[in-house]
């Protein structure tokens, strides 16, 4: 693996009482429901050594089965139409969700998360709350491909049959998705992932703006994700990805 030796990672010195605060960098995949945003988790998580987040797999309706260094803590608020307020409660109790897993900030080389967080206005309470975040919106760039996540997101979330329906229905031209512009942003459409091609040049421009210096996932593990899909979502990830 591409890695610096850290032996501040060492199990003999580890340090207690150590805690995350919003001045320390840390990683945000933000992105609507469906929008594949926990693939896109799975591939950055194995680029370092600890980060609290968890994979167990792709489950038969195709999702990604993995926890992020938060452990669902913000999502679950977002569910249960909590507001999200990152104060000093917030931060001691991301705290005590890593030491309920027997972690400590410590313990990590990086803080990944991963959420709902995409709207504007979210994502500039990000930027003013953790000033050293680097955040990854995953956005449709048309009417189809919110389309296409909204159909996602019905059936792994609650088990409705995808139906395709034909592209130039959802053709607006009047779309225009809503960015926030920033040196600590990066936008990328929602399809870059499923052709091999929009993949690795995608991987790259993600890598160079996280400081990544090498690859560590192929394109086999995006294949692997598509062969458990339904045939209706892999034939809509595909028409997706040709709108790219």
């Amino acid at each position: 693996m591409f890695y610096a030796y850290r032996p501040d990672l060492q199990s003999k010195n580890f340090v207690d009482g150590l805690i995350f605060t919003g001045a320390d960098p840390c990683i945000w995949v933000v992105y609507p429901a469906g929008a594949v945003g926990d693939l896109l988790i799975a591939i950055l998580d194995k680029h370092y050594l600890r980060t609290g987040c968890e994979y167990y797999g792709i489950n038969d309706r195709g999702r990604v089965m993995i926890y992020t260094s938060d452990y669902e803590m913000i999502d679950v608020a977002l569910s249960n139409k909590q507001e999200i307020e990152f104060n000093d409660r917030w931060f001691y109790d991301f705290s005590e969700q890593l030491g309920k897993r027997n972690l400590t900030y410590s313990m990590l080389d990086q803080i990944i998360f991963g959420c709902h967080l995409y709207r504007p206005g979210d994502i500039h309470k990000i930027l003013q709350s953790f000033p050293q975040a680097k955040i990854i919106n995953i956005y449709a760039k048309d009417n189809f491909a919110q389309c296409v996540i909204n159909t996602l997101a019905t059936y792994k979330l609650k088990n409705v049959t995808p139906r395709i329906t034909p592209f130039e229905l959802y053709q607006d031209n009047s779309y225009s998705p809503k960015l926030v512009q920033h040196d600590q942003v990066l936008n990328i459409p929602f399809g870059f992932l499923f052709d091999r091609q929009s993949y690795d040049t995608s991987y790259t421009i993600i890598r160079d703006f996280l400081g990544i210096p090498a690859p560590l996932i192929s394109f086999d593990f995006v294949e692997f994700y598509l062969s458990k899909q339904h045939p209706v979502v892999l034939s809509l990830l595909k028409q997706c990805n040709q709108t790219l």
